[in-house]
């Protein structure tokens, strides 16, 4: 497994380009290298999900069981964080005629990118003689529980979205308010999910990060002319971020307030590193336009090939599996294409 992080660090080296001394990338937060980011955290996802079809016994394996252990649902924090930031800032360009537009082309959208996908894994199931019940097999479809595929994420991204949707149309012609409004919201949902829903831990132990994105878009123009003085004041930044990251780090998993603010911090850092580098790579650009689908339907080649019984070689389950979503990811994504085409207008 090691070797395959390896690949991962060349790959991101190698496209690698950093800032002269107190120059800045102005660009850090554009969709392309927050694409590039979250392409990054993509594969370390692919090969979180493969650690759980698989035995990893070889100590070459143990650094990155290491890695997976302390980052735990770290890998998915800067989805959260740059939807939010997205978001936020398409609101402050567009103004409530893009709120207004969300739920068919941000809801009722991304809905149907992911039933499709359901419904394959309900194919899946009976392929592999795996019944759920009917209840379970609805519920499916709103990401609240899972037939083989990944739901939980879903089931927050379409309750933050609907938040985001209410908030803002509460103040329809205050954005500020909207803005104030949404993070009641959002924070009321996470006491909901915990203490009426009772819903398990990963439902809501990163689901802030999305508000936060959202206050760093109101906040980016002050933390830009703060951070961006010259590289000390930076240098400092970023050494305060990443100390506080590793003090929450230690008892996170006894503390639920720690294990919040520990995988907030994670694209905290991540960000302001981008203020001073930028990676340029056609194989992270690939994942970044196909983080969806390669998400998604990773788990489809994985269900078959332990049903088939393929999953004893570590490294030949992981290359089968990575290739063969690669493949499903490229057809998926041409096919979606088309329907969203057929199906829906311009994205406002």
């Amino acid at each position: 497994m090691i070797i395959v992080l390896i690949i991962l660090i060349a790959i991101m080296c190698s496209g690698l380009t950093a800032c002269g001394k107190n120059e800045f990338y102005q660009d850090y937060c554009s969709h392309k290298n927050t694409t590039t980011v979250n392409a990054i955290f993509s594969v370390l996802i692919f090969l979180s999900h493969a650690v759980s079809y698989i035995e990893l016994n070889n100590t070459f394996d143990q650094p990155y069981l290491d890695i997976r252990k302390f980052l735990g649902q770290g890998v998915v924090v800067t989805y959260l964080f740059y939807s939010g930031y997205g978001i936020m800032t398409s609101i402050q360009k567009k103004k409530y005629e893009y709120v207004k537009a969300m739920p068919v082309n941000r809801l009722l959208k991304t809905w149907l990118h992911f039933a499709i996908i359901v419904f394959m894994f309900i194919i899946i199931s009976f392929v592999v003689g795996k019944e759920y019940t009917l209840k379970k097999y609805l519920l499916a479809f709103t990401g609240y529980s899972s037939i083989g595929n990944s739901n939980w994420y879903m089931f927050v991204t379409f309750a933050l979205y609907i938040l985001v949707i209410v908030g803002f149309s509460l103040f329809k012609k205050n954005e500020n308010l909207g803005f104030v409004a949404t993070i009641i919201l959002m924070l009321g949902f996470v006491y909901f999910e915990k203490n009426v829903m009772k819903l398990d831990v990963i439902f809501y132990n990163t689901i802030l990060c999305f508000p936060l994105g959202m206050i760093f878009a109101k906040v980016k123009p002050l933390v830009d002319k703060i951070l961006m003085k010259n590289d000390i004041i930076w240098t400092l930044g970023i050494c305060c971020v990443f100390t506080v990251f590793m003090y929450f780090s230690q008892n996170r998993r006894e503390s639920l307030n720690h294990m919040i603010l520990f995988y907030a911090l994670i694209p905290v850092f991540i960000t302001m590193l981008m203020m001073k580098i930028k990676i340029n790579s056609s194989v992270l650009d690939w994942f970044g336009n196909h983080i969806f689908s390669f998400f998604l339907l990773q788990r489809i080649p994985m269900i078959l090939l332990q049903y088939a019984g393929l999953n004893r070689n570590s490294y030949f389950f992981i290359a089968v599996s990575f290739f063969a979503t690669v493949v499903l990811s490229t057809i998926y994504d041409e096919c979606i294409g088309k329907l969203d085409k057929a199906l829906f207008k311009k994205k406002t």
